[in-house]
Formats: C-alpha cells, sequence, structure tokens
C-alpha cells in the first residue's frame, strides 16, 4: 500500500514540476510578446501583462510544491547537521507541524479568497469561448491548489526523513531521502 503511495506521489510532483516548468515557458513568452506589441509595433497587447502575471503566479504555487518535496524551503540544514537522534527526529517534528500548518491556513484562506472573488473578472481579458469575463478566482485559485500539493509533497519527506532516522537509530543502513526529480 505504502509502495502505491510513493508512486503516486512521485508521479504527482513529477507532473507538478513539469506543469511549473511549462508555465515559466508560456509566460516569458507571453512577456516577450508583450513588450514585440509594445515597443516594436507601438500597440501594446491587452490581455498579455494579466496573462503573463497570472502564468507567474501559478508557476510559483506549483514549484512550491516541488520544493517543498525537496527540502528546498526548510533549509535548517546547519542546526539539523549538529542534532543526533532524538533531537534530530524532534526538530524534524517541529519543521514538519510548523509547515503543516502555514500551508493548511494558506488552503482555507485560499478557498476563502477563491470564494470571494469568483465574481470579479480579469482586467482586459476576454473568454475566447464565451466572449465575457474571465473570473480572477482561476488565478487565485493557485493558492490553495499549491498549498495542497505541497502538504502531500511534506508529508513524503517527512515519512521518508523519519524512516531514515529511525533506520540510524537502529543501526540498519540509512535511506537517503530522494533529493531530485526527474523531468
Amino acid at each position: 500500500m505504502l509502495t502505491v503511495l510513493a508512486a503516486v506521489e512521485r508521479a504527482l510532483m513529477r507532473w507538478t514540476l513539469r506543469a511549473a516548468m511549462a508555465l515559466l515557458v508560456l509566460a516569458a513568452g507571453i512577456a516577450f510578446y508583450q513588450v514585440v506589441t509594445r515597443f516594436l509595433f507601438e500597440e501594446p497587447s491587452t490581455w498579455s501583462e494579466v496573462a503573463a502575471r497570472s502564468l507567474t503566479i501559478w508557476m510559483v504555487y506549483l514549484g512550491v510544491a516541488a520544493a517543498f518535496r525537496t527540502g528546498a524551503l526548510l533549509a535548517v540544514d546547519f542546526l539539523y547537521s549538529h542534532l543526533h537522534g532524538t533531537a534530530r527526529l524532534v526538530l524534524t517534528a517541529v519543521i514538519f507541524g510548523l509547515s503543516l500548518g502555514v500551508l493548511l491556513v494558506m488552503v482555507w484562506a485560499g478557498i476563502d479568497m477563491v470564494m470571494r472573488a469568483r465574481f470579479q473578472m480579469l482586467a482586459g481579458v476576454e473568454n475566447p469561448l464565451t466572449g465575457g469575463g474571465i473570473s480572477i478566482a482561476w488565478v487565485y485559485a493557485a493558492v490553495p491548489t499549491g498549498a495542497a500539493l505541497a502538504i502531500v509533497g511534506l508529508l513524503a519527506r517527512t515519512a521518508e526523513q523519519v524512516r531514515a532516522l529511525l533506520a540510524e537509530r537502529s543501526g540498519t543502513a540509512p535511506v537517503a531521502p530522494h533529493e531530485t526529480y526527474e523531468v
């Protein structure tokens, strides 16, 4: 069962990281388009700035999930390297608890923001299918989505750390946490 969960988590984090990278490329391309239309043609597009900003927001929140998974945001390496045994396990639990608390607040507040802003439309952007506006709630949805994905990464990272610490404590071969993802 744990093997299946680990495989699902790894696939989810791999696709999250791929989506973040694709959004970065798309946002950069749209920003370049904006510069070209503004300075070369002297007719700035109305949608490109809003689109690039929205894609960048989504890219950041998806990237945060991958950063939590690899431990990139939990940089207390100095303290962690000087602690051993139970103290290191306690530090891992404290980091996990604080991070989980912040992420749960982000999910809760993010859902609240999405609900409050669902009738507000993005300025200068029209839905190409309906001709109506596009709700700014789609941009705000990046907050709870990224935080929820970060919780998955945090759980997986902490489980690996605890397993490695317990293996180290019992004298068996330590299991090193995975630091990178192949994209």
